[in-house]
């Protein structure tokens, strides 16, 4: 396959996931696209026919369907870093290997990038769905990160699989993302914003999987915690980081912890989590609402 002039390469990561691979790769094959295109598929040493499957369309699609077989599971962020690495476009659009693209989404995408330079990457509003494909919830339009890495940093309401972005804005940041953390979204996010503004399609161009047996439903609260606390703490690598940003990024994710304790009758841990945030924000009384009406309690 010759890849100089592939515009748009898309990446699907997955594992063990024979009951949605088909038809997530099914919805990106179906797009109607007027750019020359590469499908990345990292499968994660899956143990079911995940594989067998992805064979299926390599064969159909040879020109197009670019599959990676590991031998060694990698874990989620470990295949998301190394997937992501064999892309060759100019642009990326990302999709895990259990969600959907909507019809219209990569030809809008790409043209909002072509028609914005400004902007490192585009996002668009998604369904949450469950394991049958039913709708459950919706994005928010109101909710949608427009604007710079600080944005991100105090409160990411990015979809992985909505994003599309340029393979330029990928640094040394981006390929040393650990590949334990449990959470790469936001601090890959955050590394892309440093080269341009975050940018919204405010349509829904994609369904997102919702169900209890994902890897993050299942993770324990705080592990998913500390994940998050490390990158917001590593913000202070980045470009264009503020020192305020990575200050009520924490103290967000603090009160979180406030509210989970609080709900569990732990007071002495909702109090310990309260002190950390006021420090973070000291005088702020919209971050630390929830926490000083418990105090006045």
């Amino acid at each position: 396959m010759k890849t100089d002039n592939i515009k748009l390469s898309i990446t699907v990561i997955t594992y063990n996931q024979e009951n949605f691979i088909e038809e997530t790769l099914e919805s990106i094959l179906n797009q109607e696209i007027n750019v020359p295109y590469e499908l990345v598929i990292g499968d994660d040493a899956s143990s079911d026919r995940t594989c067998e499957i992805i064979q299926r369309y390599e064969k159909k699609y040879p020109n197009i369907v670019k599959p990676i077989y590991r031998t060694k599971n990698l874990g989620h962020t470990g295949n998301y870093i190394e997937t992501t690495k064999m892309a060759v476009g100019e642009y990326i659009a990302h999709l895990d290997g259990d969600d959907l693209m909507l019809p219209g989404k990569l030809q809008k995408q790409v043209d909002f990038l072509d028609k914005h330079p400004e902007c490192s990457m585009v996002h668009h509003l998604v369904n949450f769905v469950d394991k049958s494909g039913k709708i459950i919830g919706k994005t928010k339009g109101k909710n949608a990160t427009v604007g710079t890495i600080n944005n991100i940093i105090m409160q990411n309401h990015i979809i992985n699989s909505s994003n599309m972005f340029r393979r330029s804005c990928l640094d040394e940041h981006f390929y040393n993302i650990p590949h334990t953390l449990m959470l790469h979204d936001k601090l890959a996010h955050m590394i892309k914003a440093q080269y341009g503004n975050v940018c919204v399609i405010k349509e829904y161009l994609g369904n997102y999987r919702v169900y209890s047996e994902s890897i993050f439903k299942s993770a324990s609260a705080y592990k998913l915690f500390k994940a998050q606390l490390y990158t917001v703490d590593y913000a202070k690598n980045l470009q264009g980081a503020s020192e305020y940003a990575i200050r009520k990024g924490k103290s967000i994710l603090y009160l979180a912890r406030v509210r989970e304790h609080y709900k569990k009758k732990n007071y002495t841990r909702a109090k310990y989590y309260l002190k950390l945030a006021r420090y973070s924000v000291k005088y702020s009384y919209d971050t630390c609402r929830f926490g000083l009406k418990l105090l006045l309690k």
